[in-house]
């Protein structure tokens, strides 16, 4: 580090991504990646404003992207934001809403992103234990004012709240703005984004990283009060008014009006999933009951690192988080059928030779 880097960020540790090794050919299925192509219609899409704006800058306002996110969900579009992926999203709701005196919540196995962006912009944080079983309990929020951050479904664990569950949580306390981060909510779960309109301390979060394919696009929206959207935009109109490149402008939009490709792609993972499940249960190992693209795995009769480490070996890359409460667990995105059963016979393999 340099002599000029300011006290705070000395020692500071970014959020560790899923590896992304260039020396060899990998079955990866440690970034919760799709393991299919965008819609026909994003290729199509991006083609054509290959061809006419690229001289031009992007639409700063994602026009078109808060179009699609308004007819999906039946609501006007000053109640959507967007931007380069969900991540910046969670970044400015950090800056905006988390710094009013009290700490920002949410679980303590959760994604590590919310710590790290706390820590780099000296955000105060509180992480709120999960049960024994993984589960959020809604009520273990009660009384606390901080802006609280929530997965639904939890990542890594896989786990959701209800709606009913969600909605005593905007209940308790009407003066705290609620995140919910929906990344994975495609996968067989019910959005929470029909409770923004009775609820205007409800922020819902997307990404179009997961279920639309889209990973390398970076693009995310949000849905809230239209106070809570002016409160966002203001912060980006500061800092970086037109983030969205008009590749992934035109990539998003084609995305979200392709609703029938994504249900298809998703519902692949889906059937993927659940069979993977049932067999990796069937070898010893303990799993949570996921709800999105990957499965939280503790194997049997190897520890989760040496699992994870002969898999690399062998040419598969899964996530390990050394860290406590889930260190005898992997986490395993869903890949195509092909490099799951690959998995499975790997994982076969390793567990013969224990």
């Amino acid at each position: 580090m340099s002599r000029f880097l300011i006290d705070r960020f000395q020692g500071m540790e970014g959020y560790q991504l899923g590896e992304q090794p260039k020396n060899r050919e990998y079955i990866k299925l440690n970034a919760n990646e799709s393991p299919f192509p965008p819609s026909p219609l994003v290729l199509a899409s991006v083609t054509g404003e290959l061809q006419r704006a690229q001289r031009l800058y992007p639409d700063p306002a994602c026009t078109e992207i808060r179009r699609e996110v308004a007819r999906l969900y039946g609501l006007p579009m000053e109640k959507i934001f967007c931007d380069a992926g969900s991540d910046v999203i969670l970044g400015y709701a950090i800056q905006a809403f988390g710094g009013r005196g009290c700490p920002v919540c949410f679980p303590d196995v959760t994604y590590n992103f919310y710590k790290v962006c706390c820590r780099t912009f000296g955000v105060p944080f509180h992480e709120v234990p999960l049960r024994e079983d993984f589960q959020l309990a809604v009520e273990d929020y009660r009384g606390r004012r901080g802006c609280v951050f929530i997965p639904n479904p939890n990542a890594p664990t896989g786990l959701t709240l209800t709606l009913e569950q969600i909605e005593r949580l905007l209940a308790q306390d009407r003066d705290r703005l609620v995140l919910i981060d929906e990344a994975y909510v495609d996968y067989g779960n019910e959005s929470c984004i029909p409770l923004t309109v009775q609820y205007d301390n409800l922020l819902v979060v997307h990404t179009l990283s997961k279920a639309y394919s889209l990973a390398g696009a970076r693009v995310g929206f949000a849905v809230g009060s239209e106070a809570v959207i002016k409160d966002l935009n203001a912060l980006k109109d500061s800092f970086n008014p037109d983030s969205i490149s008009t590749l992934s402008h035109a990539a998003g939009a084609a995305a979200l009006r392709d609703q029938a490709y994504m249900r298809r792609c998703v519902g692949a993972v889906m059937e993927t999933r659940d069979w993977l499940k049932e067999e990796l249960r069937a070898l010893g190992f303990t799993l949570t009951d996921s709800h999105t693209s990957f499965l939280l795995a503790s194997p049997k009769g190897i520890s989760a690192p040496e699992y994870a480490k002969k898999l690399r070996e062998r040419g598969i890359l899964i996530r390990y988080y050394p860290q406590p409460r889930i260190d005898g667990y992997v986490r395993i995105s869903i890949g195509s059928r092909e490099q799951m059963e690959h998995f499975l016979q790997a994982t076969k393999e390793i567990l013969a030779a224990l």
